[in-house]
């Protein structure tokens, strides 16, 4: 990613980078990576990897299946073939791109993401209490009870993952 046309790309690359680092510190095993899946014998459609429901018809010009790609997946080392599927959201100043999370919640809906794994929301950045649209996200997610954990900040992302496995 270094070629980029706005600064939210370098935005995107240094959050997940931090939020890989801060997974490794708390003793869990991040994969982002093809060679991360492979290594550790994991699937990447339905961790990382994810198709549109079939009524959507997203193919590429070519019509091969377009797939929405996933921040990261957690492996939790004491659930066998489970984790945690990861959208991070870094806002350290407001924008345009903070009204795609209402896309996102009928990615949710619409059971995109399986029933297989759990899924986190994790807001960060400098900013991410104030967006209007992540409250908003985070309080129609939990009216319809849909299966999300919605976190904001890295402090509270850092106590989820203290909370995996008991704290340990």
């Amino acid at each position: 990613m270094s070629l980029h046309n706005h600064g939210a790309a370098v935005s995107g690359v240094k959050s997940e980078t931090k939020m890989a680092r801060v997974i490794r510190r708390k003793g869990h095993i991040i994969l982002k990576t093809k060679k991360d899946f492979k290594k550790n014998g994991v699937d990447e459609w339905g961790t990382r990897y994810h198709k549109p429901p079939k009524h959507w018809s997203q193919k590429t010009r070519t019509g091969k299946q377009r797939r929405f790609v996933a921040d990261g997946f957690i492996l939790l080392k004491n659930r066998k073939n489970r984790g945690i599927i990861l959208e991070q959201k870094n806002s350290n100043a407001h924008g345009t791109t903070e009204e795609k999370v209402f896309y996102d919640l009928e990615k949710i809906r619409k059971g995109v993401y399986g029933k297989k794994h759990d899924l986190w929301y994790v807001f960060t950045g400098k900013v991410c209490h104030e967006v209007e649209a992540y409250k908003e996200f985070e309080m129609q997610a939990k009216a319809e009870k849909l299966p999300v954990k919605v976190i904001f900040g890295w402090e509270a992302f850092e106590k989820e993952l203290e909370n995996i496995n008991g704290g340990k």
